[in-house]
């Protein structure tokens, strides 16, 4: 499992409208070690590596307490959950059902929002108990969410814009093309890390509801 890239060379050269094969700024080679360094700073924006190459199974345990009724995973968009199971003191494991259903049984629970990663049960807890639940699921994404791609972009723009300016071998009118890109990005960049960021919050803040691991 790896992180990924969140943009494409494709996908830089048609926002800037530039051929980087032409010679109009940096080499195909670097602009692709920019996508890399830039996709890992998104990351940094969002506080977790947003997509993998392979979507990745976790494993949390859980506390209960009194009148529990759903529980968030730290993970997410979750996918699908592997497993629960109901861990005793002894160790003993005992394996719930994914049911929206009631079907002889209370130990059943389901994936109310995969997105925000709440999973609810089918009936509240009666007591407060430490490790009880052991939760197997596998979360996350293979492709960047739009604004990590978008950030992607404009931060490989303005980085490509930089390097040109600085290459004594570029024209003055091409270095005024990337002047120009540059200070006309930094709004839209500024909006799409914000939105980055805004999700990373919203996560944050979801997790930290009473009953998280």
């Amino acid at each position: 499992m790896a992180a990924i890239d969140y943009a494409t060379l494709a996908e830089v050269e048609a926002y800037s409208g530039v051929d980087f094969s032409l010679g109009i700024g940096p080499t195909d080679v670097q602009i692709g070690t920019m996508i890399t360094n830039a996709s890992r700073i998104v990351d940094t924006y969002a506080r977790k590596t947003i997509a993998h190459d392979v979507v990745p199974t976790f494993t949390e345990h859980f506390d209960v307490y009194t009148n529990m009724a759903h529980l968030v995973l730290k993970n997410r968009p979750v996918v699908s959950v592997t497993s629960l199971v109901e861990v005793d003191d002894d160790g003993s494991e005992t394996t719930w059902t994914e049911s929206r259903l009631r079907s002889g049984t209370t130990d059943t629970f389901w994936i109310e929002d995969g997105d925000a990663g709440i999973v609810r049960f089918m009936d509240k807890f009666t007591g407060n108990i430490k490790q009880f639940l052991k939760f197997v699921y596998v979360a996350g994404r293979t492709t960047p969410t739009s604004e990590a791609k978008m950030a992607t972009i404009l931060l490989v723009v303005r980085q490509a814009g930089r390097a040109a300016m600085n290459d004594d071998n570029c024209t003055d009118r091409i270095k005024e093309f990337w002047r120009r890109l540059i200070d006309d990005s930094a709004k839209e960049l500024k909006d799409q890390l914000d939105l980055v960021k805004g999700a990373a919050e919203t996560t944050a803040a979801t997790f930290g509801m009473k009953g998280g691991y």
